[in-house]
């Protein structure tokens, strides 16, 4: 057996540098598998952790419409043999006092005063400092913008002051702004003692909420506090960890694997390449072997040790590789949220996967090889008579299927997108003879006579080298749809929230407003209408499986501010007061799993509800993670009966940052937020623009891996050329000829693949702005930026791998190859 691995070994590395290409094409290939895997399992891992954070031991909690309760009316939660623990809290928004001309925007901070900063209900991460339930818990982003350490003292206006007793890093309880531009439209967070809060305040006896962990009998408890409740300003709610209000992730976990997929779909392309061509040399050899008793299957199993080797050589390499790019990709996608979040990287489990990945995926694009070496006949190969050119016949027949599978492009179904990957690939030999003979008067013009051999030597391998440059078509295709995707997102995203933001500017407050509050800004010249923006939160529910989710629920009118788009809006409205029914967004709807016109259970202020969902509608808010309910029914039956935030529109001319510093100064006791729709679109829309980044770079790496493709390619059709080579050389060719010759067959596979593969992401880009699904979200726009990038690169990384195959060709020597000729 070890003498098979020392054969394997030789063969393989008799040739070191189509060796060293094939090897560097795997190793890159499971390098971006592993780095996406890692990518994949560490973000979510990382939002589960947060999650995780949020909801700590807590069980349940208490809460109100009205935003605060009275200690006394849930003093029975404390003393009931069913609770373990509780936690009391009570939010306040405040200000910083500071030093400059920050606007009251900018310096605003809700303050949380819990009565136990040690609270088994409570994860709290210190970097430094200590929780001594005496001072201020602050995350390290405020401590970095406002320059405090443990020990200094922070100040807000009107209330106190107190001392820094801990540092913490990022949670979502004290989520902040890490610069003076997010505190524009996101306020600072901070923890206090609860006595100090209640003390600086006067609300001595008023909580924001309860939280509290159960044991056993938790569930009957949960049931009767409901029932004691039903009638009151205050709800309980099971405590959930799901924040998919808040991370919208999905498309990065598709994203990852995609990319994962088109390097190993080109790696693999790689290897079949240079296992199919070392079979076809070693035909001869294989005969002789199987004339001395070999049989089939131990001819397949030298090559299938041949592959086994070049697969664990270069998963050895590239695993380690991928999870150093894999914290790399995390850098770079957690930088583009709103908050510094940490992670760990988690890079053991899909370490495993990629070495699994990294030995199958070669074996499996090498089967055909595998069989077709131990098929080999002995007569036929001895007289030479297995041929290995392409008939006409396959050509007719593979641009027919092409042509049909293009015709997916009429078809609105996710299918069509492979169907037209797939046409791509039939129809490059077509292609690539057409634009052969179109650049062949370039190419004489640029390499003499060695240009009209390069466009004919095209042909003599047409298949492989036309899939060569497929590969790389495809790729370009498909970053250049992505790319597409990310840069006109951001205009669909901008329409669909002013279509359904309700308003110019969202005004939210501690407290429930007043009618003196509306008439007020009723009265402001630049607002043109004020209407009540009433959100159900947090509200719990269920899968289809059983899993405990958390939503808002919006309420909405006919008469009210539109939040949500439908073709069929004025009939949903219709349908929504007839029965309790409910309205899913889009995500919402996904995650659910049921179909419209199932019902939904729903833990409501008034106890548990079985909603009928009537429709699946496009929204804005939450990213689509949110329902919608008819306004009266909320108030009453469903048992929410107060609005904490108004939609205000302006008149023409007026802006809402004109508006922001009058709403602070007139409403500062009771405002916590004010939102401008740029804001929202702004927010929605940057982590967009982060990701554009990436797909430059992946963009480029999938060219770097394609053209290692091309320089396989190129090496193979050299080595198999070689006594023809060697009788140009004897008839007058120079090395510099030479040389010309194989450069210019690489630059017209390059510039083949890449004005293919741009030709095909325009494509791609058409159906996807033409499909239903995402027509009025994708615009058709082409990505200029990243078009001229894929030309630059593809052209130079494929005259860049041409130039290494040149040096082989150029080196060849005239007498050893008219020998084998």
């Amino acid at each position: 057996m070890l003498n098979m691995w020392r054969i394997s070994w030789r063969n393989i590395t008799k040739n070191k540098k189509r060796f060293f290409i094939s090897l560097l094409g795997i190793i890159l290939g499971i390098s971006f598998v592993t780095s996406m895997l890692v990518a994949d399992k560490t973000t979510n891992d990382v939002f589960n952790y947060y999650e995780q954070m949020y909801v700590a031991n807590a069980d349940y909690w208490i809460l109100s419409d009205k935003h605060t309760l009275s200690e006394d009316s849930v003093s029975s939660v404390s003393t009931s043999s069913a609770v373990m623990e509780t936690l009391l809290a009570l939010d306040k928004q405040a200000f910083f006092e500071l030093e400059g001309d920050k606007s009251l925007n900018q310096r605003s901070v809700r303050i949380t005063g819990v009565n136990d900063q040690n609270s088994p209900l409570l994860k709290l991460p210190v970097i430094e400092g200590s929780l001594d339930n005496e001072g201020l818990v602050i995350p390290e982003v405020v401590a970095n913008l406002l320059n405090k350490k443990v020990g200094d003292t922070i100040r807000f206006a009107d209330l106190g002051e107190a001392k820094v007793s801990a540092i913490v890093e990022y949670t979502q309880l004290l989520a902040s702004p890490s610069d003076w531009e997010g505190a524009e439209s996101t306020s600072f967070r901070v923890m206090a003692p609860l006595d100090l809060l209640r003390e600086w305040t006067g609300m001595d006896n008023e909580l924001s909420y309860l939280r509290f962990q159960t044991n056993e009998d938790g569930q009957q408890l949960f049931q009767s506090l409901q029932k004691e409740f039903l009638h009151s300003n205050v709800y309980v709610q099971p405590v959930v960890a799901d924040d998919q209000q808040s991370n919208d992730i999905g498309g990065l976990y598709t994203f990852f694997y995609l990319i994962a997929g088109l390097s190993m779909f080109i790696s693999g392309f790689i290897v079949f390449n240079m296992i199919y061509t070392s079979v076809m040399e070693r035909k001869k050899e294989f005969a002789i072997m199987k004339s001395f008793g070999y049989l089939q299957s131990s001819v397949s199993r030298l090559i299938f040790i041949d592959v086994i080797l070049l697969a664990l050589i270069g998963t050895a390499i590239g695993v380690p590789i991928g999870i150093w790019l894999g914290d790399m990709f995390m850098q770079t996608l957690l930088s583009v949220f709103e908050f510094d979040m940490v992670y760990t990287l988690n890079w053991k489990i899909p370490a495993l996967t990629a070495v699994v990945i990294g030995i199958l995926f070669p074996v499996v694009f090498s089967l055909f090889p595998i069989y077709n070496a131990g098929k080999t006949s002995v007569l036929l190969t001895l007289k030479k008579a297995n041929q290995t050119h392409s008939s006409t016949r396959q050509h007719i027949i593979r641009a027919i299927v092409g042509v049909g599978l293009l015709s997916f492009v009429f078809i609105d179904h996710p299918v069509s997108y492979l169907a037209i990957l797939a046409s791509i690939i039939l129809l490059f030999p077509l292609l690539l003879l057409g634009l052969s003979r179109i650049f062949k008067p370039i190419l004489k013009i640029v390499f003499g006579y060695s240009g009209n051999m390069a466009a004919r030597n095209l042909t003599q391998q047409l298949n492989r080298n036309a899939n060569t440059s497929a590969i790389l078509a495809v790729g370009i295709a498909v970053i250049l749809l992505l790319s597409a995707v990310i840069e006109t997102a951001p205009e669909g995203y901008e329409n669909e929230i002013r279509n359904t933001y309700g308003g110019d500017l969202r005004v939210t407050s501690e407290a429930p407003w007043s009618n003196e509050d509306i008439a007020t800004l009723r009265s402001y010249e630049s607002v043109s209408n004020v209407e009540p923006f009433t959100e159900a939160k947090p509200i719990t529910w269920e899968t289809i499986d059983g899993k405990k989710r958390q939503f808002s629920i919006f309420a909405v009118d006919k008469e009210g501010p539109t939040l949500f788009e439908d073709p069929e809006r004025d009939e949903l409205y219709k349908e929504l007061k007839k029965e309790p029914s409910i309205l899913l967004g889009k995500r919402a709807f996904d995650e659910w799993g049921g179909d419209v016109g199932g019902y939904i259970h729903i833990n409501a202020p008034s106890g548990v509800q079985q909603l009928k969902v009537i429709e699946v509608v496009n929204t804005s808010h939450y990213s689509g993670y949110v329902a919608f309910m008819d306004e009266s029914y909320l108030n009453n039956e469903f048992g929410w009966a107060n609005s904490f935030d108004m939609l205000l529109t302006l008149n023409d001319g007026y802006t809402g940052e004109q508006l922001r510093d009058q709403l602070w100064q007139d409403f500062s006791k009771h405002l916590s937020k004010v939102e401008t729709v740029e804001e929202a679109i702004k927010s929605t829309t940057s982590a967009l623009s982060g990701m554009n980044e990436l797909i430059l770079t992946m963009l480029v790496l999938i060219v770097g891996l394609a053209s290692i493709g091309t320089a396989n390619t190129l090496l193979m059709n050299t080595l198999e050329r070689n006594s023809e080579i060697g009788t140009m050389r004897a008839l007058g060719f120079t090395k510099q000829q030479v040389r010309k010759m194989i450069i210019g067959e690489g630059l017209l596979i390059g510039l083949s693949g890449v004005i293919g593969g741009i030709a095909s992401g325009m494509i791609l880009v058409y159906v996807t702005s033409q499909s239903k699904l995402l027509g009025g979200f994708i615009s058709f726009q082409i990505p200029l930026g990243n078009i001229i990038l894929a030309l630059i690169a593809g052209v130079s990384l494929s005259l860049f791998a041409s130039w290494i195959s040149s040096t082989t060709a150029s080196k060849i020597n005239i007498i050893s190859s008219l020998k084998e000729g």
